[in-house]
């Protein structure tokens, strides 16, 4: 399974698998823990976990690359529980991932990813993750640049097109002069 299929949803806990979309923009999720599924309207946010990011003191670390270093350092972060004492989660993160913004990272998130990474670490390889979205990344960066001569084209014949249809009225208007005189 990717992180790509599951998501958050604020007000209920627990992390959910995407199983369908729905016409109406919803969708219709299973629960990871008790696997019950049930439909989400279009009203709720839905957050996935791919989207999802930590702050760092020199930008946003992916939450992908967190769970990966979270399993690199399996033994402290398998210690500590979502119920533990904020100064704990705070040290024991601190280990995991050094560089974390201290300041924006809340003890709430901390929590919430411990809790996550308890669910996902059977679940998910955190290493192909990591591999699929390098890959991504480089494909997307080659597609990029082949798609940004087509769209310099693309403007040229717009370009073009106007001020051929610009010329057409002055030239309708001048005929027009000519046959009333």
């Amino acid at each position: 399974m990717s992180l790509e299929k599951i998501v958050s949803i604020p007000g209920m806990s627990g992390l959910y698998k995407v199983i369908a979309q729905m016409r109406n923009g919803g969708y219709v999720v299973e629960s990871l823990t008790d696997k019950k599924r049930l439909p989400i309207d279009a009203m709720h946010r839905v957050s996935k976990l791919q989207d999802i990011s930590v702050y760092t003191v020199e930008g946003d670390m992916p939450l992908r690359e967190v769970f990966l270093k979270m399993k690199e350092h399996d033994a402290e972060a398998s210690k500590v529980t979502p119920k533990s004492e904020g100064a704990e989660l705070r040290t024991t993160f601190k280990k995991i991932v050094p560089n974390f913004d201290e300041e924006r990272v809340h003890i709430s998130d901390i929590r919430k990813m411990i809790s996550w990474y308890g669910l996902l670490k059977d679940i998910v390889d955190f290493k192909e993750e990591v591999k699929e979205e390098e890959v991504k990344e480089e494909t997307g960066a080659a597609v990029a640049t082949v798609a940004k001569p087509k769209a310099k084209i693309a403007k040229a014949k717009k370009a073009d097109t106007e001020n051929s249809s610009e010329e057409k009225p002055a030239a309708r208007k001048k005929a027009a002069k000519k046959s009333a005189s």
